[in-house]
């Protein structure tokens, strides 16, 4: 596929994906990782992690299909299927379900 962006390893920053992030990573604290949450999603993704910055929505095709600023991004209107999603430089895989 299209390489979307390509980054230094030291300003990659770690990413994790969950379904409720108060009990499954209450207690992780630090300063390079993202948080995204709740994956599968049906509404919404956010982003923990970030302040405001432009959020890009990929089909797998590498096709651009959405772009919005914040740190939380609506999904409801795409059809089921897998996603990527761009922040800042880094891109993470996620599925509206």
């Amino acid at each position: 596929g299209t390489i979307l962006a390509q980054e230094p390893i030291d300003n990659v920053r770690k990413i994790i994906f969950t379904k409720n992030p108060s009990t499954d990573i209450n207690n992780i604290v630090e300063s390079n990782m993202y948080i995204v949450y709740p994956n599968p999603t049906q509404d919404l993704l956010i982003i923990r992690g970030i302040e405001s910055q432009t959020l890009r929505i990929y089909d797998l095709q590498g096709s651009l299909l959405q772009t919005e600023w914040g740190n939380q991004i609506a999904v409801s209107h795409l059809p089921v299927g897998t996603y990527l999603l761009q922040i800042g430089t880094q891109v993470v895989r996620f599925i509206k379900k």
